[in-house]
């Protein structure tokens, strides 16, 4: 009895097997599928292109082919007609029109009004074959684009397997962690630029200052060097109407302390202390 048990658990163990063969065989094959749909779109909607680019094509020659037809058939007609009159004609000639009574006249108002009667039903009846046959190319035409759009659907409105939805979220998650990285670069780009800017303005201000300190120095020795305090012992008027050097030291200090403090550079400036070019 255990043996026959182990033998029908051994059973049950290969039917599992190869029932899991097959369920891998079968989402193998699905997916086949699936993809192969996809792939298919754009295949259909090119053919479906063509073919109707085809089919006008195809209704442009007819109609031509049927207009020529139709001119040589006349063209034939009018022929055979024509060989007709001549020999009427003849024969009114040689026999005389008091023999013939104006018969042949009579005959040819006859035949050019049933050639006119002719003409237009034939030409009725050419135009609605012709309306008939296109109408029913359209219609099938019409009835094959419904059908590949609705295996179109069809194949877009399936499901997506559980095996891809992981493989979609990874790719999503790769696209944003790239643009994250794209984002972060930009960001310290941009912190890089506004460091050299500051750094700049930082550097023409600092220029400018030692630019007046240097004119207010030399503005102050100037003002006290010796020929400016010839004068003094000379006139006791003009030394007490002209400024001392004192006074002359101070007034540049106060112009300097009047223009303000250090002035914030220009955009132009910026840019040729950083060797860049400005586009005015």
């Amino acid at each position: 009895q255990c043996a026959h048990l182990q033998l029908q658990c051994n059973q049950q163990e290969a039917e599992l097997r190869r029932r899991e063969l097959q369920t891998n065989k079968l989402k193998e094959r699905l997916s086949q599928m699936t993809d192969r749909h996809r792939e298919k779109g754009p295949a259909l909607r090119l053919m479906l292109e063509r073919r109707e680019a085809e089919l006008r094509e195809a209704m442009k020659l007819r109609h031509s082919l049927t207009t020529l037809l139709h001119a040589l058939r006349v063209n034939m007609e009018q022929d055979v007609a024509q060989d007709g009159d001549k020999r009427l004609d003849q024969s009114e000639e040689v026999l005389g029109e008091h023999v013939t009574g104006g018969v042949v006249q009579s005959w040819r108002k006859v035949q050019r009004l049933l050639q006119s009667i002719l003409s237009e039903t034939i030409a009725g009846t050419d135009q609605e074959k012709l309306l008939a046959q296109l109408e029913a190319e359209l219609k099938e035409s019409q009835h094959l684009v419904r059908l590949q759009q609705q295996m179109l659907q069809d194949s877009l409105a399936s499901p997506i397997p559980s095996e891809l939805t992981d493989s979609y979220f990874l790719e999503e998650w790769e696209r944003l962690q790239a643009r994250w990285a794209e984002l972060n670069h930009m960001r310290r780009t941009f912190e890089r630029e506004r460091q050299s800017f500051t750094d700049a303005a930082i550097r023409l201000s600092r220029e400018d200052f030692e630019q007046q300190k240097a004119c207010l120095l030399k503005q102050q020795y100037l003002c006290d060097s010796p020929p400016f305090n010839k004068g003094a012992p000379n006139s006791r008027r003009e030394s007490t109407a002209l400024p001392s050097s004192s006074e002359l030291g101070a007034a540049p200090v106060a112009e300097l302390h009047q223009r303000g403090r250090v002035q914030t550079p220009s955009t132009p400036e910026l840019y040729s202390a950083l060797n860049l070019t400005y586009n005015y």
